[in-house]
C-alpha cells in the first residue's frame, strides 16, 4: 500500500520516503521542505519549465535529487532521463549523491540490482526500464552540438548552466530533441 501511494503521491514521497544521508547524526533525517523546494516540484509536476536559483546551503541539489529519485526509482516506467553539467567531478558528484539517496530508500521502494549499472556516468533502474544518462560540456562547438542533438530524454536536468562550455550551442540543440 505504501508503494502504491508513493507511485501516486509525490508529496508522500518527499514527506515520509526520502530520508537525506546523515552526515553528523546517526539516523537520517526527513527532507525538510522549503519554499524553493515547494516551488521546484510544484513548478515541475506542472510542466513548467524552470531555473532554480537559491542561496547556498539551502538544499537546491537536494530538491532536484529528490525528485529525480522519485521520478528514476517510484513514480515512472521505461523512461530515460539526462544530466549535463560542467564537469566530469560534478558529474561524480551527482551520481554519487543520486546513489546515496537511493540507498537510503526502504528495501521494497529500492529496486537497484546487480544487474544495475553501477558507475559514475550512469544510474540504471532496470526493473522499471528508467535509465539517468550523464554527460559533460565540451569545449568543441561540433561536440557541444552532438551533445545537445543527441539528447532525447523526457526530463533533462541541468547543473551549473551558467558555467557550460558553449551552453549557447547545446541547449537550443537540446531542447528542439
Amino acid at each position: 500500500l505504501i508503494g502504491i501511494e508513493c507511485k501516486e503521491n509525490p508529496w508522500y514521497v518527499f514527506r515520509e520516503v526520502i530520508k537525506v544521508p546523515a552526515k553528523s547524526t546517526v539516523e537520517n533525517p526527513p527532507l525538510l521542505a522549503n519554499r524553493g523546494n515547494i516551488a521546484l516540484w510544484w513548478l515541475f509536476f506542472n510542466h513548467i519549465t524552470m531555473m532554480l536559483i537559491q542561496p547556498r546551503q539551502t538544499g537546491k541539489s537536494l530538491s532536484t535529487d529528490s525528485l529525480m529519485v522519485n521520478l528514476l526509482c517510484i513514480a515512472t516506467l521505461n523512461t530515460a532521463y539526462s544530466l549535463l553539467t560542467k564537469d566530469d567531478s560534478l558529474r561524480t558528484h551527482n551520481v554519487a549523491r543520486l546513489k546515496e539517496l537511493i540507498g537510503n530508500l526502504p528495501w521494497y521502494l529500492n529496486l537497484r540490482s546487480k544487474k544495475d549499472a553501477n558507475n559514475t556516468e550512469r544510474i540504471t533502474i532496470n526493473r522499471l526500464g528508467n535509465t539517468y544518462e550523464t554527460n559533460v560540456a565540451q569545449l568543441s562547438p561540433k561536440a557541444a552540438l552532438n551533445i545537445g542533438r543527441g539528447m532525447t530524454n523526457a526530463i533533462n536536468h541541468i547543473d551549473e548552466i551558467a558555467f557550460i562550455s558553449n551552453i549557447d550551442i547545446t541547449l537550443p540543440a537540446m531542447l528542439a530533441a
